[in-house]
Order: C-alpha cells, then sequence, then structure tokens
C-alpha cells in the first residue's frame, strides 16, 4: 500500500458514508487502505461497514475504543500502529476528499516531508443536500458558490501553482487534512493522549514536535489536497480551545518533541 487513509470518526454514519463515497472515486484506485479511527465501539458503525466493506475498491480496517470521553488521539495512535504503509494521510469524519487527493499525497509526498491542506466550508444547505442525495455531484465550484460555501478558493484544483505563490503560516498542520509518514510519527512517539477535550491541540502539538524533530519540513498542499467540510454546529466551547491551548503553552516550554503519553508509554 502506498498510503494509509485514516478517518477520525464518532457516531455520524451518513457523514462517513459520504466520505467513503469520496474514497471509492479516487483516481489513485488500489494505491491504498482505510483506516476508520473510531473512538467509540458502536454495533451500528461495524454492521455498516460490514456491508460498505463488499462494494468499496479498498480495504477497510475499523478500529473501536470504549467511549469515555474525547480520546480521538488515543484512537489516532492505534490507527498508527496498525497502518500497513509507511505513509498517512488524516482525515476527520465530517470532509469529504476530493476524486484526485490521495493521487496528489501520493505525488507528492518525500522522506521528511509533512503535507497539510485546508478545507472548503460547505454551508448548510449544500450539506443537506449531500446528505438526502447521498450524492458528490453538487461538488462543483459553481454550485459552491450558490450555495454561499465559504474558503471556496480551497476547492480549486490548481496543481501547477508554484510553492512560492503559496501563502504559509504558524498553524500549518489540520487533522481534517495532512499527510505524514509513519516513521515520523514514531520518532515523535505518536500523537499526545494528554489531550482529552475537543477545540484543537493536538494537530498543533504534533506540528512543533514535528520541527523540534529537526528532520521534516511542511510541504503545502493547497489547490491539490482538496477536501469539504460538512456543514454542523460547533462541538466544543472557547473554554476547551483555550485550555487546550494552554496544555499546548506547556508542552513546548517543557520542549520534549517526544511525548510522553504517546505510542508508547514513557
Amino acid at each position: 500500500m502506498k498510503a494509509s487513509i485514516v478517518i477520525s470518526y464518532y457516531k455520524n454514519i451518513p457523514n462517513l458514508e459520504l466520505i467513503l463515497f469520496g474514497l471509492s472515486n479516487q483516481s489513485a484506485r488500489g494505491a491504498f487502505e482505510v483506516i476508520v479511527s473510531e473512538d467509540d465501539d458502536a454495533k451500528e458503525t461495524v454492521d455498516f461497514l460490514n456491508i460498505v466493506k463488499q462494494k468499496v475498491p479498498f480495504p477497510i480496517i475499523h478500529l473501536s475504543q470504549k467511549d469515555e470521553g474525547f480520546l480521538k488521539c488515543k484512537a489516532l495512535n492505534k490507527a498508527i500502529e496498525a497502518s500497513t504503509s509507511d505513509f498517512l494521510i488524516f482525515l476527520d469524519g465530517d470532509c469529504i476528499p476530493h476524486p484526485h487527493l490521495v493521487k496528489e499525497y501520493i505525488e507528492t509526498k518525500r522522506p521528511g516531508r509533512a503535507q497539510y491542506g485546508r478545507r472548503v466550508m460547505l454551508s448548510e444547505k449544500i450539506s443537506k443536500d449531500l446528505l438526502s442525495r447521498k450524492s458528490l455531484n453538487v461538488l462543483n465550484f459553481f454550485n459552491l458558490v450558490r450555495c454561499g460555501c465559504k474558503r471556496v478558493e480551497e476547492g480549486l484544483y490548481l496543481t501547477f501553482v508554484p510553492q512560492a505563490l503559496k501563502k504559509k503560516s504558524t498553524g500549518l498542520l489540520l487533522g481534517c487534512n495532512m499527510g505524514i509518514s509513519k516513521s515520523d510519527l514514531v520518532a515523535i512517539n505518536g500523537f499526545d493522549e494528554d489531550y482529552v477535550a475537543p477545540g484543537g491541540g493536538e494537530d498543533s502539538d504534533v506540528e512543533w514536535r514535528l520541527s523540534a524533530l529537526g528532520t521534516v519540513s511542511f510541504y503545502s498542499m493547497k489547490f491539490r489536497s482538496i477536501v469539504y467540510h460538512i456543514h454542523h454546529q460547533e462541538r466544543f466551547s472557547k473554554n476547551q480551545e483555550l485550555k487546550n491551548e494552554g496544555i499546548l503553552a506547556r508542552k513546548m516550554q517543557e520542549g520534549f518533541f517526544r511525548c510522553k503519553n504517546g505510542l508508547k508509554k514513557e
């Protein structure tokens, strides 16, 4: 396998179905496996995947754990260990991939390179249309503009745009759309399981530790790896976000690029 696609998933089969539709339509057919990293152990997920596995053109590995709060990082570390490829592409359970997403990640991956993309923010209108029709045909640029989607420019597929013209800033890695080699994640001991609340932080934590490792560069996948974020209500509070930012600030001050509560407990 040239890539392992890791989907962070929690209690939303309609969204998961659309994501798997998107992966079934990839131009890089036969090149990847899919790992459904479930922060729960719902029977509904098992039943759904048992049916879907017979229809999709890629193998699906389903990992689950007891629902004991926000343990996304623990679930992601299980996915790292279970992957059979040395290259992992991460998607959130509310983000549908563009048909060329996997191809672009595979073609641009290099040793010591962490790749990052962004997302088109779908409007409530087009999201409802997607979920009712169960068809990805509505995801065209004209429809995105017409239906009032945000960050529509992130949906432009323009592979000729050079890196020099892509704006870079802090907070590069987002778990909804990023590709990292398994060996680099193992070197920093994976995701830090001290993050036990939604609101961000775990992706920025991985980013600064990869930077501190000293052997990883960051590569923008803007206009190449595209995902479409399904509209939903915010799932975390400002207080949760601030708490995670505080955890991140403390860990950066401590300066350990290998987290202590990751793949291995150190």
